[in-house]
């Protein structure tokens, strides 16, 4: 079940008689029923089942069915609707923007005060929401830049081209974080495949290193070894950031932890031969600088001198396309 999927009970003026809204409210404190907000409902088992995004999802449209006017659901909540990263902390509220403060939202609503041209919109579903681009905007320019690149990067992933991004920022306007927003969207890169891979690029500009090549292939006399996340090519060493979840979720890993593990020795054992080392972290590590370059330091890996650039960053991402299968050969 998805979060458009999830059964809603709306109680508007006059829907329900007092007796139906009593046994609602008694169905919450029973466990039975889940209130999303005031006026809606949900099946508790069927609300325990979605995963965090899935619920905010269901959040979004419980505040649509009660809302007075029509709404625009921006920053994380369009990110989740456009299906972009973004880190759980910030699903507890639905975002949405407004042009004038008398309609920004409260409570269970985190307002944004902006201006939104009608080209900037789009519909998912019954929804208002930001495109994609101008959501990309907004989140690079609302959260730190690591959070930004996650946005960015998942956007190039999903074919958005760089230039679209570029125009969202003229289109979006003057903003405090015009300068961050920038440089979100000049170093973004499709080659980061997923938010601990962004996360990690990140701190790797912080640190000064020198842009590494992702999804590097490596080939040996049998065919394609490996996509490697990150190639430091420098020192000759590879980058993997995926953690344990590549091993434990089940989507990641279908046919079982002990498999997956089995795989994936056997995939290190060609990789090993063609490389001077392999350096493995995970979310942890991904987020925190001093984490990383330790681990990085560990394989031989250090940071540029002089250090690296935004620009140099930049100037690898101009042009990057996502991974292709070109064989050598």
């Amino acid at each position: 079940m998805s979060g458009w999927d999830l059964g809603l009970i709306v109680v508007r003026d006059g829907s329900h008689s007092s007796g139906e809204r009593s046994a609602l409210n008694r169905d919450v404190e029973r466990g039975v029923s889940v209130r999303l907000r005031r006026g809606v409902y949900a099946d508790r088992p069927g609300w325990d089942a979605l995963s965090p995004e899935q619920r905010h999802i269901a959040m979004i449209r419980a505040v649509d069915e009660v809302s007075d006017g029509p709404l625009l659901f921006s920053h994380a909540s369009a990110a989740v609707l456009h299906g972009l990263p973004v880190l759980r902390r910030h699903l507890t509220r639905v975002h949405t923007t407004a042009p004038r403060a008398s309609e920004r939202g409260h409570g269970d609503v985190a307002g944004h005060l902006f201006a939104v041209r009608d080209e900037e919109v789009v519909r998912i579903g019954p929804v208002r929401v930001t495109a994609i681009a101008r959501t990309v905007v907004d989140i690079a320019g609302a959260t730190p830049f690591g959070e930004g690149l996650m946005a960015a990067d998942a956007a190039l992933l999903a074919g958005v081209p760089r230039v679209v991004l570029e125009q969202a920022m003229d289109l979006a306007g003057p903003r405090q974080a015009a300068r961050r927003i920038a440089d979100v969207v000049a170093v973004a890169h499709p080659g980061a495949e997923s938010a601990a891979e962004s996360m990690t690029r990140s701190n790797l500009i912080r640190l000064g290193y020198e842009p590494p090549e992702l999804q590097h292939a490596l080939w040996d006399e049998w065919g394609l070894v490996a996509f490697l996340d990150f190639f430091f090519r420098r020192f000759r060493v590879g980058g993997e950031a995926d953690g344990l979840m590549k091993y434990l979720d089940p989507a990641l890993a279908p046919s079982g932890a002990g498999r997956a593990v089995v795989h994936e020795k056997l995939r290190e054992d060609r990789v090993l031969p063609l490389v001077h080392g392999l350096a493995r972290w995970g979310w942890r590590e991904a987020t925190n600088a001093t984490l990383l370059r330790q681990k990085l330091a560990r394989s031989g890996v250090h940071p540029a001198s002089p250090r690296a650039r935004i620009a140099d960053y930049a100037a690898a991402a101009r042009d990057a396309q996502p991974r292709r299968l070109v064989s050598p050969r």
